[in-house]
């Protein structure tokens, strides 16, 4: 079982605030009590079953042990609740009258929390009274694990899209990457009980700007294949559904930004550099958990990693330009000018964008902190630590003789991972660092000296 569970037909509804899906979260993990000093989060169910309520509390207990469930069955003692406390979260089940009327009046109070509601995918009436909020709608049977996931997210994405500079940046956006619909068409199509690769390559050759795209892709060297492939449906069969979905996300995205031009841009390297990060993402995972669909997640980040790069140059020319400027006469890496010139990077920029397809958020956390991966608390292997080492091995490859990024060994040593740059660049096909056969030691001792 991945991390992502089994995956099911996302519920997607857009409001005034984010757009999200209900992507199902980790299969859940044996009992664990708060740590000592941890801070507990309330959080608010207003209507909703209580059959329902009972197991989602049951199953927190286990999956999420900071929460505490605080019930309330109608409006009056939700707004009394909220008046006296701040939650983390409060869900709503549509049935509740008056629900959108109390959210509207709660949400500049509780500015820190979401707002889920739990609706029934038939009933629109109830949906529409939504309409315009910053609540996100869930699918009624949504259980624990994807509650926490959905409100992880949205916390998430709130606290970036809350930086400055982000919110600056996103001011001056008028040419939004949107989801493709052929990749719609095809996530459709796969999900349907009567599912055929055949229907999946004939919607892609229905678009011969994609079908070209994708057909270049399977043939490079990054894939390997000894025979060249020239029928869609074929190339479907060799890179699999969800290695094709995520190629359609990253060549609708290239097509919106097709004619974007200034000294010192071209797209060409971005697309070879995104892909190849994808496949040595795909290649770091799947040798290290073995987990087939969390290699393909991998994979998709990978191959997004970098999107932010593209709206930047699609929207602010510019700014953009001055960045490249920078960077060529200082010597610096890329991050580091956009740093100086837009106060943030496109990591960043990319992730709080990409939201809005409904991406799950360990996605989401790989693009927007592939240069900066100590700024996660996850330990261990992670989507993050493959996108992280993938771009700079990539980097690596490509021979640039411009400032590249480094592997953060801190964050390795921390992470548990400490000795493995050496053992993934195999994984990858590229030659070992002799220096890198064991961690730095004086990393080591700093780390072990802080521990003790």
């Amino acid at each position: 079982m991945s991390m992502f569970g089994s995956f099911k037909k996302p519920f997607v509804f857009k409001t005034g605030g984010v757009a999200a899906a209900v992507l199902p979260a980790p299969v859940p993990v044996p009992q664990v009590a708060p740590s000592a000093g941890a801070t507990i989060q309330p959080v608010l169910f207003v209507g909703g079953d209580a059959l329902w309520i009972g197991q989602v509390e049951r199953d927190l207990v286990c999956l999420q042990p900071g929460w505490r469930v605080v019930r309330a069955d109608n409006y009056n003692q939700a707004l009394e609740k909220c008046v006296s406390a701040s939650f983390h979260a409060v869900i709503f089940d549509t049935q509740v009258p008056e629900g959108a009327k109390l959210w509207k009046t709660l949400e500049k109070e509780l500015a820190n929390g979401v707002c889920l509601v739990r609706c029934r995918g038939s009933d629109r009436a109830a949906a529409a009274q939504w309409k315009g909020s910053w609540a996100t709608l869930v699918a009624e049977d949504s259980d624990a694990a994807a509650l926490i996931a959905t409100v992880k997210r949205l916390t998430r994405i709130r606290g970036w899209m809350a930086d400055t500079a982000i919110k600056h940046l996103v001011s001056q956006i008028r040419k939004l990457p949107a989801q493709p619909k052929l990749h719609l068409d095809v996530t459709k199509e796969l999900q349907s009980e009567s599912s055929s690769m055949e229907v999946v390559g004939g919607l892609i050759a229905q678009d011969p700007v994609m079908a070209a795209k994708i057909l270049q892709v399977v043939n490079s060297a990054f894939f390997g294949l000894t025979r060249e492939i020239s029928d869609t449906t074929e190339s479907v069969m060799v890179l699999g559904a969800e290695r094709i979905k995520a190629l359609i996300l990253l060549a609708g995205a290239f097509s919106q930004y097709a004619g974007t031009k200034f000294p010192g841009f071209s797209a060409a390297p971005i697309w070879g550099h995104s892909v190849q990060v994808g496949v040595f993402a795909r290649a770091i995972t799947l040798a290290e958990t073995k987990d087939a669909r969390l290699a393909e997640a991998a994979f998709t980040a990978g191959l997004l990693h970098d999107i932010g790069k593209l709206v930047l140059a699609g929207n602010l020319p510019e700014m953009c330009e001055t960045v490249y400027r920078l960077k060529a006469s200082r010597k610096i890496t890329h991050r580091e000018a956009e740093l100086e010139i837009l106060g943030t990077s496109h990591a960043e920029l990319g992730a709080c964008l990409l939201a809005t397809w409904g991406l799950p958020l360990p996605i989401l956390e790989a693009i927007a902190w592939h240069h900066e991966p100590q700024r996660s608390d996850e330990k261990g292997f992670s989507l993050l630590a493959a996108v992280h080492a993938a771009n700079v091995f990539a980097q690596e490859n490509s021979g640039g003789d411009t400032a590249q990024d480094t592997v953060n060994v801190v964050y390795l040593l921390q992470s548990g991972l400490g000795d493995c740059r050496n053992r993934w660049r195999e994984y990858c096909g590229l030659e070992t660092k002799p220096d890198e056969n064991v961690p730095d030691e004086q990393l080591r001792r700093r780390r072990e000296a802080k521990e003790n």
